[in-house]
């Protein structure tokens, strides 16, 4: 005769079998986190365009940031002094990803998630960290969703491709209408700095723009110095605080960090002139020095914001918050942990780049003005 289980021991079971499950996926989500992260963020169709329509830039509209509108890219930290931003210098900033719907390979103007976190957060805690040196130009764009950066099959490469194709049309039209010949900086993160790379590249690099360019902040994107700078027809890394005309670029990790993604990721790609980034040296700007590969304490650190949602400004800069060393891989290694205020947007491996402007935000803002008026200096 079958013995009946006990209810007591049926849920023992089913719970025991939850647990197995979920400490498997756990593990195998620890060893496959690209793979995952493309399950959860990657849409399942094949790529198709989301418009055949370019967008008109000449419209107002089609910007998050114009010198003529009131947005959080003219914010500044609580307790900082009111400073006019240097006279007669532009910014170009490119936002980083807010899209992450698996709805579409690249994101609606409209999406209401995407543009509350352009506007609260990117703009509130990137972008104003350069309206001291300049007035600010950020332009909408039809972002390539998160998931894009996990896709193998080629999806996500048409994606960044025609979001791209925004972002030079838009650096097209500053030049051409808004900028009036004035010296510029461009800065980005992360999807954005990608695009700034590629713009760097076709748009600027050998041209006469390449001589107003004060400098370029390809923030929390892998950039090697063979493989992107020596594709760049003279534009080289930043080598001091003051130097113009240059690139400098970081991605933030802790002092333990696992890094091991971005290196796949650097070892299997090709630079701006088609040479393999393999092997190639990464640069890695101290932000709180502004030298190649150098090492500072916390008491260099002027000044961290930490994340604000919504409509609340920005709280006063944390100072001394954290030093920061460049590894020998290329990866920008804080010196201590930070606390628990730093913990809700860190990503696998103890990858900060979230975190990547408001951790040096205010040594940020310094020293991009502190370019700016080395380029008026030198030129004027």
């Amino acid at each position: 005769m079958a013995l009946k289980a006990k209810p007591a021991g049926i849920f023992l079971v089913i719970v025991t079998g939850i647990i197995v499950i979920v400490l498997a996926g756990f593990f195998w989500f620890q060893s496959n986190p690209t793979a995952a992260l493309k399950i959860a963020f990657a849409p399942s169709e094949p790529y198709t365009p989301i418009s055949t329509e370019p967008l008109d830039y000449t419209d107002d509209t089609n910007w998050v940031a114009l010198p003529s509108m009131d947005t959080f890219a003219k914010a500044k930290p609580a307790g900082v002094m009111d400073h006019t931003a240097i006279s007669g210098v532009d910014v170009f900033f490119v936002h980083p990803t807010t899209y992450l719907s698996r709805d579409s390979w690249n994101a609606p103007l409209d999406h209401a998630d995407a543009n509350m976190r352009i506007e609260k957060r990117v703009l509130k805690m990137q972008a104003s960290a350069f309206n001291l040196a300049g007035n600010i130009y950020a332009p909408k764009y039809r972002q390539a969703t998160f998931g894009a950066f996990f896709d193998e099959e080629g999806n996500g490469l048409q994606a960044l491709i025609y979001a791209y194709k925004d972002v030079q049309d838009a650096f097209d039209q500053f030049i051409q209408d808004r900028n009036e010949g004035r010296p510029f900086i461009v800065a980005g993160h992360s999807q954005g700095s990608l695009h700034m790379l590629s713009l760097l590249k076709s748009r600027i690099a050998g041209t006469s723009l390449a001589d107003r360019m004060v400098a370029a902040y390809v923030i929390g994107w892998p950039v090697s110095i063979e493989a992107d700078l020596d594709a760049l027809d003279g534009i080289n890394a930043c080598d001091s605080a003051d130097d113009t005309g240059c690139v400098v670029s970081h991605q933030t990790f802790g002092p333990s960090g696992d890094t091991s993604g971005l290196q796949r990721y650097f070892r299997v790609t090709n630079g701006l002139g088609g040479m393999p980034r393999q092997g190639t040296k990464m640069l890695c700007t101290n932000p709180l020095t502004w030298i190649t590969d150098d090492t500072a304490e916390s008491s260099m650190n002027i000044g961290a914001v930490t994340v604000v949602e919504d409509e609340s400004p920005i709280g006063e800069p944390v100072g001394n918050f954290n030093g920061a060393k460049c590894g020998e891989d290329g990866f920008l290694y804080l010196t201590k942990e930070p606390g628990e205020a730093w913990q809700d947007y860190k990503m696998f491996g103890e990858n900060y780049h979230v975190y990547d402007y408001h951790m040096f935000y205010m040594n940020i803002r310094e020293n991009a003005a502190i370019r700016a008026q080395a380029w008026l200096n030198q030129n004027r």
